[in-house]
């Protein structure tokens, strides 16, 4: 055993592979999501990193979790690339062979990704229930939706450091979606255009968190014109176009306060 395997688990990591058609490519698809399904727990783990890091008010740490966090997806996005020859021809034997040895699949039923989504902060519940036949990781699930998520402690560090943050963001249950807020656009506006050389600090903090809203728009981007190409308007397992939840979804944006600062109202 060398050391290189030893530590990486090489010779582990090449047999969870297993196609379930002859097709030469099927396997481009397989550890496509192999490795997406890594990038979502990698970007999971540097969230709550940070989450830790705004608690404990050590912010050049959460900063330095989030700008990693950001550089993740940008691997993670890259990954698609290895897609583009992937057409609806292509996709569909796969699609059959998945649902003749393992049942319906669909990207919802991943429990990382939706642990990722949720940790942004965006959080419909219904998002768990496609993972309810995995009592450990949908139980895990609910935790997280019960948790603050990575935003939430932002804007928690952001009230001791003295910024106006309403109690009706304070006091959120944190199961429940955020909501946009006026006032907590004017406490990031002060953050990043107040002069405030005492706030650098925080400003650093947004500015990584926006980098992870661009990584995260451009994946959901990636895949909604991965899905056009490969597989169209069919209908997906839970009962709309597939291609039609992606777009819907397309939209969401994490941290919505960050997005609409007006430098004149510092």
């Amino acid at each position: 055993m060398t050391a290189y395997n030893s530590y990486l688990k090489a010779d582990v990591l090449h047999t969870l592979q297993e196609p379930v058609t002859d097709l030469e490519g099927e396997r481009s698809f397989l550890v496509v999501c192999q490795v997406q399904e890594l990038y979502f727990g990698l970007i999971t783990t540097e969230l709550r990193f940070a989450a830790r890091h705004f608690r404990d008010g050590e912010t050049p740490s959460a900063a330095a979790a989030l700008r990693r966090a950001a550089d993740h997806f940008a691997g993670l996005n890259a990954s698609w690339k290895s897609l583009e020859w992937m057409t609806v021809g292509d996709f569909l034997p796969i699609k059959n062979g998945l649902g003749s040895v393992h049942g319906k699949s669909s990207s919802l039923q991943s429990w990382k990704y939706r642990e990722l989504v949720f940790l942004l902060g965006i959080r419909p519940h219904a998002l768990a229930d496609p993972v309810s036949s995995m009592p450990a990781e949908h139980s895990a699930l609910l935790t997280t939706l019960r948790e603050p998520s990575v935003y939430d402690e932002a804007l928690a560090l952001l009230s001791r450091r003295g910024l106006s943050i309403p109690d009706s963001v304070a006091k959120r249950d944190p199961q429940e979606e955020h909501e946009p807020h006026p006032d907590l656009v004017r406490a990031w506006t002060t953050v990043f255009y107040g002069g405030d050389p005492a706030l650098v600090d925080l400003r650093s903090c947004g500015e990584a968190l926006m980098k992870i809203a661009e990584g995260y728009a451009e994946y959901k981007h990636l895949h909604l014109v991965a899905t056009r190409r490969s597989f169209g308007h069919r209908p997906g397992y839970y009962g709309s176009s597939g291609l039609d939840w992606l777009a819907r979804t397309a939209i969401e944006v994490p941290f919505p306060e960050l997005w609409s600062m007006d430098p004149e109202d510092s």
